[in-house]
């Protein structure tokens, strides 16, 4: 019996993946905050050149640890803060350049046609249109902390290699983000991320003071001037050690959650087309392509978990680990259960692009025809923190 592509199956699976990843910050976020708590509490008992395990106070470390967890988290709102929400100021520094309906560019007005059926087919106002004229690979992304404030952006490469039915497949994964808060949701977790990387550089810079305070000193330092340099020595390196840990910790889950929201927009870009077609060959033609999916933008490298697919073009080290999305077969392979890499045309580059000209001279779509389904349901449940 041939498999079928269950788009709500994938979409439960993910959310609940999500879930637990976003579960698992919070915990790791507790347990730094509370080993830093607990090992300051520690060095707060040093006397007379020792460690006096027996004046270690509870209490203490109880504050020190949720001291030490207030000031991730507002280190992590400031920065989610100075992100804003303006999805064109995001497109703009990536190099996009946003066109209108009155473009006379054939592929760039196929696109904005494109987009304007989705804004339809997902009840959302239409995003600023951008295309980033530089990029040669096949690749896309959106931006903006809310609908309203949205931008969608192609690079030059999909509009003149990916077909009608592939570019819309690529531009509706794209407003699935933007349906499911999934930008919102990104810029969260990279300001957790960053509040956990300001303790490492606060306690590696404590650690080069004492450095060259020592030096200075020659060692001589006794009583309590050498008792404080002692605690501060301890809590340096306390934050070093717990706050490089727990960064790398959550780049791993950051990595793991912008994961499962790939797997997400692609099930829901399947139900606003109602078409799965489109999008896995889409992905087939990024793996078939020596440009494949790469993006030469300065910021391509911090803004990796925007883009549609995988902007570097390669696999990340680490075995993947550190991937922030899915390996393209897997993708395809959910989409398209019969795929074979040994025998697909497209994938093995055997399938030129359809031309498209239908839409050369194309009214914008009427809304009298929302042909793609319900689609609230796509929005209703955004996930964690979305």
């Amino acid at each position: 019996m041939e498999r079928v592509f269950d788009f709500r199956a994938q979409q439960s699976a993910s959310r609940r993946g999500t879930a637990l990843l976003v579960l698992l910050f919070a915990a790791l976020t507790a347990v730094v905050g509370g080993a830093i708590g607990g090992a300051v509490a520690i060095a707060f008992t040093y006397r007379r050149d020792e460690i006096r395990i027996d004046e270690y106070e509870p209490s203490t470390a109880i504050v020190l640890g949720l001291l030490a967890c207030g000031v991730i988290i507002a280190i992590a709102w400031m920065r989610f803060a100075s992100f804003g929400g303006e999805g064109t100021r995001v497109a703009r520094t990536l190099g996009g350049e946003e066109i209108h309906e009155t473009t006379t560019d054939l592929d760039e007005k196929r696109y904005f046609n494109i987009v304007e059926e989705m804004a339809i087919a997902s009840a959302m106002p239409r995003p600023a249109a951008f295309v980033m004229r530089g990029e040669d690979g096949i690749n896309a992304f959106a931006a903006g902390s809310d609908p309203e404030r949205a931008a969608v952006a192609v690079t030059r490469g999909a509009l003149t290699r990916l077909s009608r039915e592939e570019l819309t497949g690529v531009v509706a994964h794209e407003f699935s983000h933007i349906a499911n808060r999934d930008s919102r949701l990104n810029m969260r977790l990279m300001g957790m991320v960053f509040g956990l990387m300001a303790l490492w550089v606060a306690g590696r810079t404590m650690l080069q003071a004492f450095r060259f305070t020592g030096r200075r000193s020659g060692g001589r330092s006794r009583g309590n001037g050498g008792k404080a340099i002692a605690i501060v020595m301890i809590v340096a390196v306390t934050l070093a050690v717990f706050g490089f840990l727990g960064m790398m910790a959550g780049r791993l889950l950051q990595s793991a959650v912008s994961r499962r929201r790939e797997y997400l927009a692609d099930a829901t870009a399947v139900q606003l087309t109602r078409d799965p077609v489109g999008l896995s060959a889409a992905l087939k033609r990024i793996g078939s392509e020596s440009h494949g999916s790469r993006v030469v933008n300065a910021h391509a490298v911090e803004a990796r978990h925007m883009y549609f697919a995988n902007a570097s073009g390669s696999i990340s080290s680490f075995g993947g680990v550190l991937a922030t999305h899915p390996p393209l077969i897997r993708r395809i392979t959910a989409l398209d259960p019969q795929f074979d890499p040994a025998t697909d045309p497209i994938w093995l580059g055997m399938a030129p692009r359809h031309e498209d000209k239908a839409d050369a001279g194309a009214e914008p779509p009427q809304e009298t025809e929302p042909t793609a389904g319900p689609p609230r349901e796509t929005t209703a449940s955004a996930g964690p923190w979305g």
